[in-house]
């Protein structure tokens, strides 16, 4: 169970956020809200339906290494943009640990350090 200081901080943060769709300095629209549980990220390494990212569901996360790739299979949880940084707050479905994946939405060239998709887009 969440302790009541992170349940308050954590309602205070979602007061606070506008929830606007984020156009980069090369002028790509990168996020748009869909909902308060689904956003469209439309970048090269989310490979879902849409780009579309929903809170609650699997997806299959990617990760570079120096050497190689780790996978895992994780579940959203949370999502949210702060100065042009978009946090994914995801959980390991093996291990159960939480964390946060985020990338700064104004790189445009096509480098990631790690993708997500889901099952329709990876059997299609």
């Amino acid at each position: 169970m969440k302790s009541p200081v992170i349940m308050m901080l954590q309602t205070c943060w979602n007061s606070m956020m506008i929830n606007q769709p984020y156009i980069n300095a090369a002028g790509h629209q990168v996020l748009e809200y869909l909902s308060p549980d689904t956003i469209i990220l439309n970048t090269d390494f989310i490979m879902t339906s849409g780009k579309r990212l929903t809170k609650g569901m699997p997806y299959l996360k990617v990760e570079k290494k120096i050497i190689g790739e780790d996978i895992a299979a994780i579940r959203l949880l949370n999502f949210q943009d702060y100065a042009g940084v978009v946090y994914l707050n995801v959980q390991d479905l093996k291990t159960n640990k939480c964390y946060n994946l985020s990338w700064k939405m104004d790189i445009d060239d096509g480098w990631w350090f790690w993708s997500l998709a889901d099952f329709d887009t990876l059997t299609t």
